[in-house]
């Protein structure tokens, strides 16, 4: 695996944390996650690690890093391919320069809004996802989904595209960023721990992310307006270190494998919660929703559209199948709703 050079200090971090402590049978593991202790993400995650305890009776402990405080995003695979965390919440849009499939549900514009379809298309694609990443990189897929969908939050006033060319708007991933640039806007790449304070300080003037997420951050505190647009959603996988997972008694690693679903389900109803809710937050904390007009909209379409075509031609061999599989199934729900 190629390092990046912030990862090198998080090593010898996480070997230690991972190693058994002297004299006890318990088998430590780490847990990581991108995102505030308080967001559905590492809420799910510690809701998960008490179930695994009780359920190996204290065999088998987890330890939760949210806020990629133990390894950063973009060295999240890296870092369970080579086992040095046993257990990460991954982003799709970090991990998108290492392999373009995991941001197919980052794409802009590309999976409908309505819930119900996603959880069909996550259901539909999980398989595919879990058998080329154990082949590839050795990581056990234990669930996929996607986060709420992305909107853009400013600081200042805006009534249309135009009111945004030239902004600087901080994006996550290469697609996303090229969405922004080729709408106008320009994309910035900013760590999420950094994205409130570039906001106080003008370093930047907008960043993509979901409602609930801005609020749980505290968006709304350096921001005044949502513009609507309501793309994509940041995809998320929750892999596992196939070399930890042999590590485990038969018994541990049964109970570990019985507690998935349940904290795939528990993400998923935070994603949900938050598509429900998060808006309502933001405007509670004084927010102002901004509606994309319709010449907008299909300006916006027609970009995306282009973007992911272009995207899917790079696809290997061996990733175009998930693609195909998705694009079967979202053109057969939008020609239903025509």
């Amino acid at each position: 695996m190629k390092w990046s050079k912030g990862i090198i200090p998080g090593i010898i971090t996480a070997l230690l944390i991972a190693a058994p402590a002297s004299g006890s049978a318990a088998t430590n593991w780490t847990l990581g996650d991108v995102d505030a202790p308080s967001h559905w993400g590492p809420t799910s995650a510690r809701q998960f690690a008490e179930n695994v305890d009780k359920a190996t009776n204290g065999d088998l402990k987890i330890t939760v890093y949210p806020t990629e405080s133990l390894f950063k995003g973009s060295d999240s695979l890296d870092a369970v391919a080579d086992n040095l965390s046993q257990m990460y919440r991954i982003m799709g849009f970090h991990v998108a320069g290492v392999d373009r499939i995991f941001e197919l549900f980052d794409l802009p514009l590309f999976v409908p809004l309505d819930y119900d379809f996603r959880v069909k298309l996550w259901d539909a694609l999980t398989p595919l996802y879990r058998e080329y990443l154990q082949k590839k990189y050795g990581v056990y897929l234990a669930g996929i989904l996607a986060a709420e969908p992305r909107m853009i939050y400013t600081k200042e006033s805006m009534n249309n595209l135009g009111d945004l060319k030239g902004r600087k708007i901080r994006s996550a991933g290469p697609t996303e960023s090229e969405f922004t640039n080729k709408i106008g806007m320009a994309a910035l790449s900013i760590a999420p721990s950094e994205i409130y304070t570039a906001l106080q300080q003008g370093i930047i003037d907008g960043n993509w992310v979901a409602d609930a997420p801005h609020f749980y951050n505290k968006g709304y505190e350096v921001t005044n307006f949502i513009y609507d647009v309501g793309s994509a959603g940041a995809g998320t996988f929750v892999v596992v270190s196939e070399e930890a997972l042999k590590e485990l008694s038969d018994k541990d690693r049964k109970a570990l494998m019985d507690a998935f679903p349940q904290y795939i389900d528990a993400l998923r109803a935070g994603s949900k919660d938050g598509t429900i809710n998060g808006r309502k937050w933001l405007m509670e904390k004084g927010m102002k929703v901004v509606e994309v007009t319709d010449a907008d909209r299909e300006r916006m379409r027609d970009v995306a559209t282009k973007i992911v075509d272009e995207w899917q031609k790079k696809l290997t061999p061996e990733t175009h199948n998930i693609y195909a599989k998705a694009k079967e199934m979202i053109d057969a729900y939008n020609a239903g709703k025509h």
